[in-house]
């Protein structure tokens, strides 16, 4: 995943794409941070996937913040980036999608409840599910 990052860089360095080369340089260096915090090289795909999520759920919040100051060249930019780091994430999964594999998962599993579902979800579809949305969906399952 790293590898795609790089070669995204070299492509808008290629089409001199401002915007996006700065994008993912700061995500390059969120990951060689990780890197190094976990002294581990190359950083494994969940890793990776995990800085790609953490920085775009920091997007979305400054665009919030952009949308209250009124800086529509901001939220611009930040609109840019978050497509771009979507870009390279797993497809997202649905809600309804969610909410049949919650429920097929409480139907299959005796003595099921939220937490052993959350972490059915986290290990078997990292990364392709909005956690917040899982959680209220499976409140609503396992009340």
């Amino acid at each position: 995943m790293k590898e795609q990052l790089q070669n995204a860089m070299k492509d808008a360095m290629r089409a001199k794409d401002r915007v996006r080369l700065d994008a993912i340089r700061t995500i390059l260096a969120a990951v060689q941070y990780e890197e190094m915090e976990k002294k581990v090289e190359p950083l494994p795909a969940d890793g990776v996937l995990a800085v790609l999520q953490r920085e775009l759920k920091k997007r979305k919040e400054e665009v919030e913040f952009a949308q209250q100051a009124n800086r529509a060249d901001l939220k611009e930019k930040l609109a840019i980036e978050i497509a771009l780091i979507e870009k390279f994430l797993p497809q997202q999964m649905s809600a309804s999608a969610l909410e049949s594999l919650l429920a097929q998962f409480k139907a299959n599993t005796a003595g099921s409840n939220m937490g052993t579902a959350m972490k059915m979800l986290k290990e078997k579809h990292a990364g392709q599910y909005d956690s917040k949305m899982a959680s209220e969906i499976a409140k609503k399952i396992f009340g």
